[in-house]
Order: structure tokens, then C-alpha cells, then sequence
């Protein structure tokens, strides 16, 4: 019978990553390193857009750079932002929650502002993705990576 009161692993290291130590502030680095995603994901779409062409709609182009991003990032906020522990499904799928929601949006304005009003996509895809920047914010600090 396991004892109730047996050590459990943490939540949490012990020990500042070599980004915290690096930044200091959890928040500053956050931001960095989802200010370096939004950038690796936007050059991605701007790419697939290239390639892919006029004729494919650049909500497409969108949800590929999407996916890649998202599973590159979620280990990167995980193991060298939060450094959490536990929960790895959990704290997945909360991800992934956030981030659907955000690509949501982020689809539907594009399509609206590019298919719709015939803006450029590029430029238009830049600006969407600051209000989509803040949101993620918000969404990951107090729900993704919460711990009690």
C-alpha cells in the first residue's frame, strides 16, 4: 500500500533553465520565445504561400505552419520556459485548445481580409498575428501551463 504522504515529483524545477537564467523574467521570456515562433511561423506561411500559389486558398498555407509550429513550440514552452513537470497530455491538449481557437480566428479574419476584402496576404497575415500573439498570452499563462 503506498504511503499518502510519499514524495511526489515536482511540478516545477527546482533549478532556472539556461533561458531564465539568461532573461530573468519568466513573462520577458515567454514573449521572446513566442515573438521567435511567430517568426518562424510566419516566414513559414509567407514560404507556402510562395510555393503553393495564388490557387490555393492561404488559409491552407496557414493551418500547415500552423501544425509545425505548434508541436515545435509546445516542447519549447514546456521544458525550457515553464518547466513543468507531469501532466504532458494534459498540458497538450490544453495547448492545442488554445491554439485552435487562436488558428480559428486567425483563419477567418485572413479569409475575410484576403478571399473577402482582397488585401495582401502577407502583410494582412503580420497584423493578424499580434492580436493572435496576445490572446496566446493570456491562454497559455492561465490555462495551458497553470499549475495549482
Amino acid at each position: 500500500m503506498a504511503d499518502a504522504k510519499a514524495p511526489q515529483t515536482p511540478l516545477f524545477s527546482g533549478e532556472p533553465g539556461p533561458l531564465q537564467k539568461l532573461i530573468g523574467d519568466q513573462r520577458v521570456l515567454f514573449l521572446l520565445v513566442g515573438g521567435a515562433n511567430t517568426a518562424f511561423s510566419t516566414a513559414l506561411f509567407a514560404l507556402l504561400s510562395w510555393l503553393l500559389g495564388p490557387q490555393v486558398p492561404s488559409a491552407v498555407s496557414l493551418f500547415i505552419a500552423w501544425v509545425v509550429s505548434l508541436v515545435l513550440v509546445f516542447n519549447v514552452y514546456r521544458h525550457l520556459v515553464f518547466r513543468v513537470r507531469g501532466h504532458v497530455l494534459r498540458d497538450f491538449l490544453r495547448f492545442v485548445g488554445v491554439n485552435a481557437v487562436s488558428f480559428m480566428l486567425n483563419a477567418g479574419a485572413l479569409t475575410v481580409l484576403v478571399e473577402g476584402l482582397g488585401l495582401p496576404a502577407i502583410p494582412t497575415q503580420i497584423a493578424i498575428t499580434f492580436v493572435v500573439v496576445v490572446f496566446n498570452y493570456f491562454g497559455h499563462k492561465y490555462f495551458s501551463f497553470r499549475r495549482s
